[in-house]
């Protein structure tokens, strides 16, 4: 129940981390926003939050809001598997 919650948690601040550096970009011009970088997730989430993302996690978060906020993700290179 407890790993459940802090899941949510994490989940959720995860997201915001990412969906407020796309919505700043966007401030710029709508075209800014396939420029955030899955490193600008990854130190956000550090200095907000002391949590340490990989590559991968902090893509996976970066895509999910900038499709939340309607914005493609055609341009993102496809992760390796």
């Amino acid at each position: 129940m407890i790993e459940k919650l802090r899941a949510k948690k994490r989940h959720a601040r995860l997201m915001k981390v990412a969906t407020t550096l796309v919505r700043e970009a966007t401030v710029i011009s709508p075209d800014h926003a396939g420029r955030v970088t899955t490193a600008q997730v990854a130190c956000l989430a550090f200095a907000r939050y002391e949590m340490r993302l990989d590559d991968n996690e902090a893509a996976d978060y970066l895509a999910a809001a900038l499709v939340a906020r309607g914005h493609s993700t055609d341009h993102r290179p496809s992760p390796a598997v």
